[in-house]
């Protein structure tokens, strides 16, 4: 059983591979830099086999203690400009009921930040201009920096009308199949002549320069890495490109797999080819990618028994795969049409671009627009593994959708109400799952003025046919309101949203067939998520802005009596949490500001012992320097 459990969560693992692939930017854009979490390198969004419902309900934030530095729109103005940054913090913790369940560290605390832009003209590279960016972070709150001091990022650029070179921090945007991830190292790009361009680059991907020289509990994952590309511009929006991209792990930052387990790639090509084409109302866009891996050989000694090659074995040498994409739309009058496909044989492994193995893909969608009133949307989506055989059973998902949507209506034009319904099916070929999630819902968005009204519901009904305890019916209403005031030249900006879902009856086991008061009754009772949001920010016309917020997220649960394993007893959770923050302009000057921040986090649990968090800080924010002005 924990075997197939394996298999399912390895195909949900490379189905997810396919939600996360988006337009590279361009590879000029250097500044839009983020760095992945430590260990877990570009992390992948949720599985189409549990893709689940969108809503709002966002995970509990954690402390907002780094620092906002914002060089976005500064960057190849073309104008000389300077921008600095100085924050200094202090702040208070402290932790009530169980302090192990909280990731913060309680007593005082101090954080200073510095950050730093530059961007001028220079005699000594021709017309060229450099640009220097550095931040670096001092702190003694181990839940902010496992480093203390630490130099976040930095980078030191030369560029011009034809070519680019950067040393440091850069976002290398090659292909979504081979390169496209921030890395630290010397990057150069180049144009050759009209429509030809070259780029290459070098270096090392790893969370922070200090991970390099400082000896941290938990090393993250580092790896040595290179890329280049060629790229050939046809027309204005056409063009093809051939890259190549090489990843070799540091065999010290990585955790000893456990036999039997499929082993990390230790050493990475891949080169690929892709083509992009825009023409009037048809745009194309496709990729075909091939790669050899040498998977890591710690976990065993030689090829599991049996040795299967079509599937990543250690101790096989570099192993071939190979990965393609395509997507496709085109647009003719009220009809618009697109078409997306994508299959990655098992060996198929691309480090630099986070890409996984063993999934085949496909989609096509439609909207039509029947009048200025209603437009029609239909997708059918289907997704599968097992492509060489090599799984003990195929899983495969299938998700057609559709909604009708009422907009520009002669009664209000403003408003939008939407019909839809979408189904998500999951089968395996050995009939270990068989599963069918089924979801009606409505929404109504309703705009007067500056205030925005929305109100929706769904209903989830999920029949297992393997499984019947996993059988269930779950009602989701919600409602949320937003304004946006202006008055005397305060701005206020309220959010108030809650959130609703009621789990109703399944099988239970001991307790009767759904339908019958008992399970109905438990089901109720104890099967609910809540969320309930209100915040608002107000700004003066001078000196001062206020932010507050309150957010409760809460359940009712069932659990299973251990004793008796017929009876259920209640459970859950109670999460409020209260924020404040008012900020000082400090002689009404946006530059200087002094920051009084309070938060306050309650974690109650029926079954397990409780705690909270009181976080009380002081923030002096100093920035200076000058932007580019617009022309």
């Amino acid at each position: 059983m924990m075997r197939r459990l394996s298999w399912v969560l390895g195909f949900v693992f490379c189905a997810s591979c396919v939600l996360a692939q988006s337009n590279a930017p361009s590879p000029t854009s250097t500044q839009d830099q983020q760095q992945a979490t430590p260990q877990q390198p570009g992390a992948l969004p949720t599985s189409p086999l549990q893709e689940p419902v969108k809503t709002d309900n966002s995970k509990d934030q954690k402390d907002q203690s780094q620092s906002k530095f914002d060089i976005t729109g500064s960057v190849n103005t073309n104008q000389d400009q300077e921008i600095g940054e100085i924050r200094l913090m202090t702040r208070n913790t402290s932790i009530g009921g169980d302090p192990t369940r909280s990731f913060r560290v309680s007593g005082e605390n101090q954080l200073g930040e510095f950050n730093y832009f530059w961007d001028h003209s220079s005699g000594l590279f021709g017309n060229r201009r450099i640009q220097i960016l550095s931040m670096y972070r001092g702190t003694n709150d181990q839940s902010i920096d496992p480093e203390h001091n630490s130099l976040q990022k930095a980078y030191f650029r030369v560029y011009g009308p034809k070519d680019e070179y950067i040393i440091g921090d850069t976002l290398v945007n090659f292909s979504r199949l081979t390169f496209n991830q921030n890395v630290k190292g010397a990057y150069g790009n180049w144009k050759l002549s009209d429509g030809w361009r070259f780029a290459a680059f070098g270096g090392i991907f790893i969370d922070r320069y200090g991970s390099l020289y400082l000896d941290i509990p938990g090393k993250p994952y580092m790896a040595t890495v290179s890329g280049a590309r060629l790229e050939h511009r046809v027309l204005k929006d056409s063009l093809f490109g051939i890259n190549f991209s090489t990843s070799d792990d540091h065999v010290g930052s990585l955790p000893t797999e456990p036999l039997g387990t499929t082993p990390l790639p230790a050493s990475n090509r891949v080169v690929s080819a892709d083509t992009r084409i825009q023409l009037k109302g048809f745009r194309l866009d496709g990729e075909m990618a091939a790669s050899v891996t040498d998977f890591d050989e710690r976990g065993e000694s030689q090829c599991a028994s049996p040795c299967d090659t079509r599937g990543p074995q250690p101790g096989l040498g570099y192993q071939f795969g190979w990965g393609a994409r395509v997507e496709a739309s085109y647009r003719l009058h009220k009809l618009n049409l697109r078409g997306s496909y994508v299959r990655y044989q098992p060996n198929f492994a691309s480090m630099n671009a986070r890409q996984v193995s063993d999934l085949q893909d496909w989609l096509l969608r439609g909207s039509y627009d029947l009048s200025r009133y209603m437009t029609v949307d239909g997708t059918l989506r289907r997704s599968n593994n097992d492509l060489s055989g090599q799984l003990p059973f195929q899983t495969t998902l299938l998700g057609p959708e559709g909604h009708v949507t009422f907009h520009d209506l002669p009664w209000y034009r403003r408003g939008i109400f939407e019909l839809g319904y979408r189904q998500r099916d999951v089968n395996a070929t050995d009939h270990s799952i068989n599963r069918a999630v089924r979801m009606p819902y409505a929404e109504f968005s309703m705009p007067y003025h500056t205030t925005f009204l929305t109100v929706g519901v769904e209903r989830r009904q999920t029949n297992d046919h393997v499984d019947p305890t996993q059988t269930s019916n779950v009602d989701h209403p919600y409602v949320s309101l937003r304004g946006i005031y202006d008055l005397g030249g305060w701005h206020i900006n309220p959010i108030v949203r809650f959130e609703l879902e009621r789990q109703h009856a399944g099988v239970f086991p001991g307790i009767g067939a759904p339908g019958s008061s008992t399970a109905f009754l438990l089901a109720s009772q104890y099967a609910s998520n809540r969320l309930s949001m209100f915040r608002f920010l107000v700004e003066s016309p001078k000196w001062f802005i206020l932010e507050a917020s309150f957010r409760d997220a809460s359940a009712t649960l069932s659990t299973v009596n251990t004793t008796t394993g017929t009876a259920f007893l209640p459970g859950g959770y109670a999460r409020p949490s209260y924020e404040g923050l008012l900020t000082w302009k400090m002689w009404n000057d946006e530059n200087k500001t002094l920051s009084f921040s309070f938060a306050r986090n309650n974690n109650y649990y029926y079954l397990t012992p409780d705690f909270d968090e009181r976080v009380v800080g002081v923030t002096f924010t100093y920035k200076f320097g000058h932007r580019a002005t617009s022309r």
